[in-house]
């Protein structure tokens, strides 16, 4: 079972949302995302309520996924508000899925198509039963994401073909600011065949996570919610971790940088004890102790326990390692113990990947 992701800290330079009650994410489980290489990018937005599953668990990642559908996830995904007075201008808008809302298809079409992310056909038409392509759904995220997003030196070149013209541009971009380094065998990649549901969570998640509010903070003071943006502009902790998971095995220190727990838990409201919530619901907890960097440490050659080291641990909220974005399996956020020097390891059961929300209640 994977573990949790957890957060880390921030002084305060830019503008929050502040709550006084901002529900709890959701859990979110399916039964056959196991092996899947984007179950992180699939549970990070599910857990948001952003994209769902079937009536029997499963969420079909290898499935291809119609325009409408697509239409949806990319709306809710981007926090766009729709309503019945959304009319789909396509002349081949079918009638609601939905009784209840009326809102699905056209509605989410419609909001979709205002904003300028989805384009439909010459002919008047959308094509809400068509399958989206790859290359469609990227250029979806392209146009979204907006200055979110830089723009690639002259001279950069990936391993994309770019020479569509309607969505070479947006490939070479996309690739360029990483939207498309969770994707699985890239470099062998058919951009212009149909998305599977799974890469499509991936292709809207990694704009989530530019575009988003990715992080709950919830204190006696109420819920603060942050962009991983807002994070970056917080002063940053930087320092070398990696952990002893139960068998012995040691994963060396890399260098990760992100927000000091400490500092997120005085925005809180001072409290010194947290609970890190992952995107599958897991929930890890935190002693003031743990908050402190007061946890056992490791040789990262030999294994054995050591009690000092040059300097002290900070636990961080990371946002990235070696000088990059985290892995997709790690989500947007991971728990992350970390020192001036590459000269400790600690135990994994302390760590934390794919973090959404901090109790620190």
């Amino acid at each position: 079972m994977r573990r949790i992701r957890l957060i880390a800290g921030l002084v305060l330079v830019v503008v929050l949302v502040l709550a006084v009650a901002v529900p709890a994410l959701a859990a979110a489980k399916f039964t056959d995302i196991d092996n899947s290489d984007y179950s992180a990018s699939i549970l990070a937005l599910a857990s948001r309520g952003y994209i769902g599953g079937y009536d029997d668990g499963t969420f079909r990642p290898d499935n291809p996924l119609q325009r409408q559908q697509f239409a949806k996830m990319a709306v809710l995904t981007l926090g766009y508000p729709v309503s019945a007075a959304d009319q789909s201008p396509f002349s081949d808008t079918p009638a609601p899925y939905d009784p209840v809302t009326q809102l699905y298809p056209g509605c989410y079409v419609a909001v979709a198509a205002q904003q300028g992310i989805i384009q439909g056909h010459t002919d008047g038409t959308f094509g809400f039963y068509e399958n989206v392509s790859r290359q469609q759904a990227i250029s979806v995220a392209v146009r979204a994401a907006g200055a979110a997003l830089a723009e690639p030196p002259a001279d950069y070149k990936g391993v994309l073909d770019y020479s569509n013209p309607a969505h070479g541009a947006n490939l070479r971009k996309a690739e360029y600011n990483g939207l498309l380094t969770g994707i699985a065998d890239l470099a062998s990649w058919n951009p212009t065949a149909n998305a599977t549901r799974g890469e499509a969570a991936e292709i809207l998640a990694q704009l989530f996570y530019r575009t988003g509010k990715i992080l709950k903070v919830t204190g006696p003071t109420g819920t603060l919610e942050f962009t991983l943006a807002e994070l970056k502009a917080m002063t940053a902790t930087e320092g070398y971790g990696g952990w002893k998971n139960k068998t012995g095995n040691i994963t060396a220190p890399k260098l990760y940088k992100g927000v000091a727990i400490k500092d997120l838990m005085k925005l809180a409201g001072g409290v010194t004890t947290m609970n890190a919530i992952a995107a599958d619901g897991y929930k890890a907890q935190f002693s003031a102790d743990d908050v402190k960097g007061k946890v056992t440490m490791f040789n990262p050659t030999t294994g054995d326990e050591v009690t000092t080291i040059d300097g002290s641990i900070t636990v961080i909220l990371a946002y990235s390692v070696d000088g990059h974005a985290l892995k997709s399996s790690e989500g947007a956020l991971r728990i992350a113990f970390v020192s001036p020097k590459a000269d400790q390891v600690t135990s994994s059961g302390k760590w934390a990947s794919q973090v959404v929300e901090i109790d620190a209640q």
